[in-house]
């Protein structure tokens, strides 16, 4: 027992022994092998390294493993060329990396009276870790792949606070976590020291598992369901579609006609057996402007004759012009009419195709109010807050992944349920398909590649519920920000107090002799 005592003695120490540990787990803390708790623990152990290390040092070897990280666990999962890759990690490590520089130079100053370490300093980490990752992931052009509130899908408890503060409040409950348990770790967890701050954590945490779990246990049960039919009647091979667009614009013409009269079959036989809302994946309308126009047209009629919404996500070329191809989604209504038309906005400087604007588009239905984006556009928490704004019901949400990326990114759009209070029908092409409920409930699922129909059908509410998230928007991603900055400038201040009290000479009394 002596030697086992010795031995975590020596462990809690080592300063190399965290460092490792933290990279041990934060190979399944984000990426392709995301495990929740992982995300909790990989800023515990990084943050005990740093606090072992001085400032400098510790944030550059903690900008290093950040950096190998994130290439392991993001290798293939981002369609970026690889100078483009790397280089985007090496821009974003030092930046993520951070909060652990601040929280070594700032933790230190704010002590008690005693010279404890006072629990308010708690939040500087934290703050810092949910401050750099909204205003890093509300201004990038990926939108906000990455972002810690993911690794936590299927934790539904935890993650009804979407619902009020987005990602951003979930990253900042995880990273307070690490931040507390480093707390009562320099103080040796002495019960006496720090029994009040695990108190006010401790209802903090309570709170919100209270609230998760009253949120789901009094989730309504939906008055009216419709019936819905997402499918991927035939894969698109664009490594041969391109060429073949490139080299023989006939053949390519042929081809995707054959693929448009497969999804317009499908739609047929999917609104027979009862559907009435239709969706295909993105690009399944892929073909030159004649011929995608006549697929749409034949949607049209289609719609008309079998009474159902049908969702056509097209991709157009315009062959001999000077226009980049267009990546659009276009509803047609019962009376043949289209109702939506839709540009997507997310992931065009990639891809290459016209930008839209981002403003999301809505339609009043029997079924409910349906709005639609595409793929990436889902990945914007900032532009998705229109869909609660305007009394969004359903989420249409076609996509286009690749296997390395699936289910993660199927996974993202479970968020954007939560957070708006809307269902949402994601309907992929090579990935996961699924519809979410507005509580994150996966309601029916799909792998592209295990499943041989690659039919995703459900009975979906057609209500949306109320959330405050749209309305308050990411307040609380500001309130981080502006609280980090304050807490800093305390910091500051009362270090520099502290360190001017105790240089400052001891006076004493003189008394006149006698």
């Amino acid at each position: 027992m002596t030697r086992f005592l010795n031995l975590l003695r020596r462990l809690n120490d080592n300063a190399w022994f965290w460092l490792l540990l933290a990279v041990a787990v934060g190979l399944f803390s984000t990426g392709r092998w995301t495990v929740a708790v992982a995300a909790w623990l990989a800023p515990l152990f990084l943050l005990r390294f740093t606090r072992l290390q001085r400032p400098l040092p510790g944030y550059l070897l903690a900008t290093i493993s950040s950096y190998l990280l994130l290439i392991v666990t993001w290798w293939g999962l981002q369609p970026l060329p690889l100078p483009i890759f790397l280089g985007m990690f090496a821009v974003t490590a030092p930046i993520g990396a951070l909060p652990y520089l601040f929280d070594r130079l700032l933790t230190p100053r704010l002590r008690t009276r005693d010279g404890r370490s006072a629990f308010i300093s708690t939040l500087i980490f934290p703050l810092a870790v949910t401050a750099i990752e909204f205003v890093s992931m509300t201004g990038s052009p990926l939108g906000s792949f990455g972002a810690t509130a993911y690794s936590q899908y299927g934790n539904l408890i935890l993650l009804q606070l979407l619902a009020v503060g987005g990602m951003w409040l979930v990253s900042f409950v995880i990273h307070w976590f690490a931040a507390v348990v480093n707390w009562a770790w320099d103080q040796g967890f002495a019960w006496p020291s720090v029994r009040r701050g695990l108190a006010v954590y401790a209802v903090a945490m309570l709170a919100v598992a209270i609230f998760g779990i009253v949120r789901l246990a009094t989730a309504p049960t939906p008055a009216v369901t419709t019936p819905i039919a997402g499918f991927t009647a035939q894969s698109l091979v664009l490594e041969e579609l391109i060429p073949l667009y490139e080299q023989d614009i006939t053949a390519f013409r042929r081809e995707t006609q054959a693929i448009h009269a497969t999804y317009l079959a499908q739609s047929e036989a999917q609104a027979a057996a009862g559907a009435r809302i239709l969706l295909w994946p993105e690009g399944a309308g892929i073909g030159v402007a004649e011929d995608v126009a006549a697929l749409v047209a034949t949607g049209q009629a289609l719609a008309q004759r079998t009474g159902a919404y049908l969702a056509m996500p097209t991709f157009t070329f315009f062959p001999g012009e000077e226009r980049v191809p267009e990546n659009r989604l276009l509803i047609a209504a019962p009376d043949g009419a289209i109702v939506f038309n839709h540009i997507k906005f997310g992931g065009n400087e990639i891809e290459g195709t016209l930008r839209g604007d981002g403003i999301l588009q809505t339609v009043t239905t029997p079924y409910g109010v349906l709005s639609g984006v595409i793929c990436w556009d889902t990945d914007f928490p900032a532009a998705m807050q229109q869909l609660g704004r305007a009394g969004v019901d359903i989420l249409l949400s076609p996509a286009r992944d690749w296997e390395e990326i699936s289910p993660l990114h199927g996974q993202m759009s479970a968020f954007r349920a939560i957070e708006n209070g809307v269902t949402v029908i994601r309907q992929a092409d090579q990935g996961w398909s699924v519809v979410t409920d507005p509580f994150g409930r996966t309601l029916a699922s799909m792998d592209h590649f295990t499943d041989a129909a690659r039919l995703l059908t459900a009975s979906v509410p057609t209500a949306g519920v109320w959330t405050l998230y749209p309305v308050i928007g990411d307040a609380f991603g500001w309130l981080t920000v502006v609280g980090f900055l304050a807490l800093a400038l305390w910091a500051v201040v009362a270090g520099r107090r502290r360190s001017q009290a105790s240089a400052a000479p001891t006076s004493h009394s003189l008394q006149p002799g006698l």
